[in-house]
C-alpha cells in the first residue's frame, strides 16, 4: 500500500470516529436536559414579546 492511500485511509477513519464521538455527545443523556430548557427559553419569554407596544422600535433594526 501506498503511502498516499494509506493517508487518505487513516483520515477517513478518524473523520468517521470523529462525526460518531460528535453524535454521542449530543444525543447523550446530559446534552438532552440542556437542548430541553433552551427550547423551552422561547415559551419562557413569550409575555416580553406580546407586551411590547406599536410605539416600541423595533429591535432588529427593521424600518417600521
Amino acid at each position: 500500500m501506498e503511502w498516499t492511500n494509506l493517508g487518505r485511509s487513516l483520515f477517513t477513519v478518524f473523520c468517521f470516529v470523529s462525526f460518531i464521538v460528535i453524535l454521542l455527545g449530543a444525543y447523550s443523556k446530559k446534552s438532552r436536559k440542556r437542548y430541553e430548557e433552551a427550547a423551552s427559553q422561547l415559551f419562557l419569554d413569550d409575555d416580553k414579546v406580546q407586551g411590547a407596544g406599536a410605539n416600541t422600535p423595533a429591535s432588529n433594526g427593521a424600518k417600521q
